[in-house]
């Protein structure tokens, strides 16, 4: 079981993140530690990092964020959930504070960005169709394989349900794309995994995902490496992989080679294509891979925004698992 421990925060929370491409929005994280359980989560190296079976709510955010939106001379036009957690994980206690934070923003003319592959319940659809051009969505999925999702995985939204919520999205107006991320050479990104997803998000009219393989570092390696023995899916151990650096100092990590990766992106643009889904690796980690940005916080320009369908919201509230294994 997860244990949610509760924190007040005081300092400033709309802050931008390191990352290149988060550089230019306000981001924040509703929590320390996430409960969905993803095996390669690079969280898992972070000094803060509380422990898989722990997670850290800051409760008050609705309010703080509030007051410092009153402080503020000047508002931030758009802000990123979460680049060290999940805004969607599926306790509940995180799902109210991300969706009433969520709701300030909003109400005060801020747009909403976020990547996810939690849990997108109804709470939040009734809150975006009314805000519908200031929200943009990201949901990573990366196979439709049940056996692979919960050995990755284990607490975040079924791939099909994903696959779902970007519909849904898309349907009410929001600017919703898939996520690619991280595919695992041969596993995750071989062939026989990719093309179907591909076909399941072009049947869904998703148009576009961004892509980027696995890294890894040393504190979560192991658990990676061992998830992907008990699979039997150990072809390319990380073990082999050498560091690579990321974009603008953004840190390192253990993936595969540059050579490897620019074929495998252009195999996989190639079947993006062939499906009707654009493919965009992350210039983040493939810096020299990538030729425009990922976009993982949505378009520059609102006008890239699809015309809104204010029709009726039909949406399968999601499961919501009894036990996480960790």
């Amino acid at each position: 079981m997860i244990e949610v421990a509760i924190r007040q925060r005081k300092s400033p929370v709309l802050t931008p993140s390191s990352l290149p491409c988060l550089r230019q929005v306000a981001t924040l994280n509703v929590t320390e530690g996430c409960a969905l359980g993803c095996k390669y989560c690079y969280i898992q190296g972070y000094s803060h990092y509380p422990g898989a079976a722990r997670v850290v709510l800051y409760e008050s955010l609705p309010g703080l964020v509030a007051a410092e939106l009153q402080r503020k001379r000047r508002k931030p036009r758009r802000v990123y959930f979460s680049p060290s957690s999940d805004a969607f994980q599926y306790l509940p206690q995180v799902q109210d504070v991300s969706r009433r934070t969520m709701q300030v923003l909003l109400e005060a003319g801020v747009e909403v960005a976020f990547l996810t592959k939690g849990f997108v319940r109804r709470p939040f659809l009734e809150l975006f169709v009314d805000h519908a051009d200031a929200v943009f969505a990201k949901i990573g999925i990366t196979t439709l394989d049940r056996k692979l999702w919960r050995a990755m995985e284990p607490g975040t939204a079924p791939p099909e349900m994903r696959v779902a919520t970007i519909a849904a999205l898309r349907k009410m107006g929001v600017h919703a794309t898939a996520r690619l991320d991280p595919l695992i050479a041969d596993v995750t990104g071989a062939d026989e995994n990719v093309v179907p997803l591909l076909r399941a998000l072009a049947q869904a009219d998703i148009r576009e995902a961004a892509a980027s393989y696995i890294f890894t570092r040393t504190p979560f390696e192991r658990q990676v490496v061992a998830t992907l023995a008990r699979l039997e899916r150990g072809a390319h151990p990380p073990a082999s992989w050498a560091m690579q650096t990321f974009a603008e100092g953004a840190g390192r990590g253990r993936m595969i080679g540059l050579d490897q990766r620019s074929r495998r992106f252009a195999r996989l643009q190639a079947l993006g294509t062939s499906a009707g889904v654009r493919i965009r690796p992350c210039r983040c980690k493939n810096p020299e891979s990538a030729d425009e940005p990922c976009a993982i916080t949505g378009p520059a320009d609102r006008t890239a925004q699809g015309i809104r369908n204010q029709g009726e919201l039909s949406f399968v509230a999601p499961h919501v698992p009894a036990r996480v294994s960790t």
